[in-house]
Order: C-alpha cells, then sequence, then structure tokens
C-alpha cells in the first residue's frame, strides 16, 4: 500500500507508491534542508531497500518539489514527470508561478533552493498512464494540476486517487489565489471527479489526513 512521509515547509503529504516488488515511484517529494527533514524520503528507501523507478508531480508550487535533487542524485535513472501545462516550469527553476508564490509567502530563501532542482523530464496527459495509475489533469489550484487513479484492484479493494492539491485535505480544496489559479476551473475539476470518481474510493490528498473516503 501506499506510504505516506509528511515532508517540506509545508508538511507535505509526500508518498511512495508501490510498482512490484521492491520497486516503487514517489510522489511531491518535499524534504529539504529548510524544513530540516532533507533526507527523510530517502532514508526510508534505503531502509527498505527500495528502488525509485519515477518522480510524478501534482503540480509545480515549491512546497511540492524541493526534495527533487536528492532523490534524482540518488536514483537518476528516476524520471521526473509533471503535466505539460507546467513542465517549462522546471526546465528553468524556480519559473513564474513559484517566483509568485515565493513573493506572496515571504520566502526568499527558496530561490536558492529551486534554482539546484533537476529539470523535468516527461511532460503529462490526461488520460495517460503512469506505472498503472490513470493521470487526470484537474487544473484550477494550478494549470497543470493533476490527480491519479486507480480503480479497485486487490490491491486497492476500494481504489485510490491521489489528488494533489486539488483535494487539499479532507473536506477541502486547493487555494486559486496565487498565480495560475482559477476559482471556476477548480469547480469544474472538482464536478469532473465527482462524476469520474467512485464514490468510497480512497484519497490520498496533498496535505494533513489521509486515506478517507471519497
Amino acid at each position: 500500500m501506499i506510504h505516506v512521509i509528511r515532508s517540506g515547509i509545508f508538511s507535505v503529504n509526500s508518498l511512495i507508491v508501490p510498482v512490484e516488488k521492491n520497486k516503487v515511484f514517489l510522489v511531491d517529494p518535499a524534504s529539504c534542508k529548510l524544513s530540516g527533514d532533507e533526507n527523510s524520503i530517502l532514508d526510508y528507501l534505503k531502509k527498505k531497500k527500495l528502488e525509485c523507478l519515477g518522480i510524478v508531480l501534482t503540480h509545480c508550487h515549491f512546497d511540492h518539489i524541493t526534495g527533487l535533487k536528492i532523490i534524482k542524485e540518488n536514483f537518476p535513472q528516476a524520471k521526473i514527470a509533471i503535466h505539460q501545462a507546467e513542465f517549462n516550469q522546471l526546465q528553468n527553476p524556480p519559473g513564474s508561478i513559484n517566483e509568485s508564490a515565493i513573493s506572496f509567502f515571504g520566502l526568499p530563501a527558496l530561490y536558492e533552493l529551486l534554482a539546484e532542482l533537476p529539470e523535468a523530464d516527461l511532460a503529462l496527459t490526461d488520460g495517460c498512464d503512469y506505472f498503472g495509475w490513470k493521470v487526470i489533469h484537474t487544473p484550477g489550484h494550478s494549470p497543470g494540476s493533476i490527480c491519479l487513479y486507480k480503480e479497485a484492484c486487490p490491491e486497492y479493494e476500494k481504489g485510490a486517487l491521489i489528488s494533489g492539491d486539488t483535494l487539499f485535505d479532507y473536506g477541502g480544496y486547493g487555494r486559486t489565489d496565487l498565480e495560475g489559479g482559477n476559482e471556476a476551473v477548480i469547480m469544474q475539476s472538482l464536478s469532473l471527479l465527482k462524476r469520474k470518481i467512485p464514490a468510497g474510493t480512497l484519497v490520498y490528498p496533498g496535505h494533513d489526513s489521509f486515506g478517507f473516503s471519497f
């Protein structure tokens, strides 16, 4: 099952998702030196002897990506994937979206940290497959926000939805007042999820509690 490590300066739910045997992919690795937990995800992978096959970002906001460098250094074969609408934001970080967010939160120390991050490798599109999970484009919190959905199966009897900040936490959705956010658009994305995702699906959001029913 999915293992959750709360990491980074805003306590992101960084996810370690099984693929097969000792192979996994990561979602939103956020551990970093600014939050004093730079090695938390890496230490877990080493302790459990897990191989990271890939890193998928639910969106490009700084609090979800600050752990990319250390993971990529230790697993150079793991390609970084993000929706095509935000792919360019990681080609020359921090990118305009994070420039705006850093200014909004007043965190100038992040400029140096983000400048060290590796570029994205893969541009995801709506409906594509990522290690057996379906990518659902859910803009509104940011232009390239995505969810990952796994239908009910032996490993996930009720199905599972990795929602990033589209479903921010239990009963809440992501803010829309940062650059690229749009309240009307996120309402459309939430409506889409309600139509597509069966009731009872377990949700793993970007923050706070997880494993609750959709």
